[in-house]
């Protein structure tokens, strides 16, 4: 049997992908914006690393 924690994860999962996808659409928007010549992909693998390093600073708090 999973611990509740496990559980009620699980329940969240999906929302927890939409909500990390929300946040690299929104950052590369605002990317767009003061980068007219944005290479899209360059600017997704930085968003990607920040959102990454990020976590990393929460889980060392």
């Amino acid at each position: 049997m999973q611990p509740i924690e496990q559980i009620e994860m699980d329940r969240y999962r999906a929302e927890l992908d939409d909500d990390v996808r929300h946040l690299v659409k929104k950052y590369s928007r605002i990317m767009g914006w003061d980068v007219p010549e944005l290479d899209e992909a360059a600017a997704r693998a930085l968003i990607l690393q920040a959102l990454r390093d990020a976590v990393a600073k929460v889980e060392a708090a």
